[in-house]
């Protein structure tokens, strides 16, 4: 065979290992486009991180309306706009379903505890940060059993006056439903919360931030999938990391950093 034979064969090979190369990358990007935002961030046009020194957290809550399981709701869990229009702030009428509903759950005080003490830890390793955790909110301005507590915008004045705080951090969680099955294979848990900063002086919402991921098998979101180290993670694992992601977008007490 003629040297002119094998370098047209060679062109082939690298002409079609190009070409996969490019399928593979527009697959890909096609995947992390079909993802929706696990993290959305709000901030009132009046938000000036740089002038809160001092955090106060009220003790997080858990949504109490009951959501539907696996098998009910179109299969799956309810998306963050249907579970957040369930919620209704203290002493606003809720929304009434049959108290003993087949097939669906409802989010653990436990998870509320979690995550607002993985709010606090981060926060509390921002040096320029004065941080008063739950625990030692609720020892200094007793707050009352949660269905009998004034609207948070009440709670985050009389926190504010009381402890002299510039800011009052504030936290929901929506959904929590945990991994059925194993890291290998399972249904996938899904986590739902947010954290808003409200202005102790009139209650007003400075910053919001929301988190919602119930995580996807590696052909809908690869990124997301090798996030987690390639498994299937449990709700207090996807928990941490929406903490860490929104906090992340969270500027108060974070130092700048210059480049050099």
């Amino acid at each position: 065979m003629s040297p002119g034979w094998f370098m047209v064969r060679q062109w082939d090979q690298r002409r079609q290992a190009l070409w996969l190369m490019i399928g593979v990358m527009g697959w890909f990007s096609f995947l992390v486009g079909c993802v929706p935002p696990k993290v959305q961030v709000q901030s009132a046009p009046q938000f000036e991180p740089s002038t809160i020194s001092s955090i106060a957290i009220l003790p997080f809550q858990a949504l109490q309306v009951p959501q539907w399981a696996y098998g009910q709701s179109r299969g799956d869990v309810r998306d963050p706009e249907e579970i957040r229009m369930q919620f209704r702030l203290p002493g606003a009428d809720q929304p009434q379903r049959p108290a003993s509903q087949q097939g669906s759950y409802s989010v653990p005080e436990s998870a509320a505890q979690f995550i607002a003490a993985r709010v606090e830890s981060i926060l509390g390793a921002r040096s320029a940060l004065r941080v008063l955790g739950p625990s030692q909110v609720t020892a200094a301005v007793p707050l009352g059993e949660p269905d009998s507590r004034p609207s948070l915008t009440a709670m985050a004045q009389e926190v504010g006056a009381r402890l002299q705080v510039d800011g009052v951090l504030t936290g929901l969680v929506r959904t929590y439903r945990e991994r059925e099955g194993t890291r290998m294979g399972a249904q996938p848990a899904a986590v739902g919360f947010e954290i808003s900063l409200l202005r102790p002086t009139d209650g007003a919402v400075l910053w919001k931030g929301e988190f919602f991921e119930e995580q996807k098998p590696l052909t809908q979101d690869i990124v997301g999938f090798f996030e987690k180290s390639g498994g299937f993670v449990t709700a207090k694992e996807l928990s941490e990391l929406g903490v860490e992601k929104v906090m992340k977008s969270f500027p108060v007490g974070q130092v700048a950093t210059t480049s050099q």
